[in-house]
């Protein structure tokens, strides 16, 4: 019988801990470390430390290359009940 695992994406999370894990989870499905994500985003390994920590006054425009870097991209989704 065929394994039914849930597939890794679309990932949700609502907030900035939830950020940092879903980067963290991509990152390591990549095969990535924390210092090559560093070095390909041009940013610090402190910097992704505290991104996959949940840091939630990490600078917005980081978070985006990093996504970038690792090849993923964010959507909103309304999450208002609609009449």
């Amino acid at each position: 019988m065929a394994s039914k695992e849930k597939p890794l994406f679309p990932i949700l999370f609502y907030n900035a801990r939830g950020l940092g894990e879903a980067i963290k989870k991509v990152r390591r499905l990549r095969g990535v470390t924390q210092q090559e994500l560093s070095q390909w985003s041009k940013t610090s390994v402190k910097f992704i430390s505290n991104v996959e920590n949940g840091k939630e006054t990490a600078e917005i425009g980081k978070i985006l290359t990093l996504l970038r870097v690792l090849d993923v991209g964010m959507n909103l989704t309304n999450l208002r009940l609609e009449d």
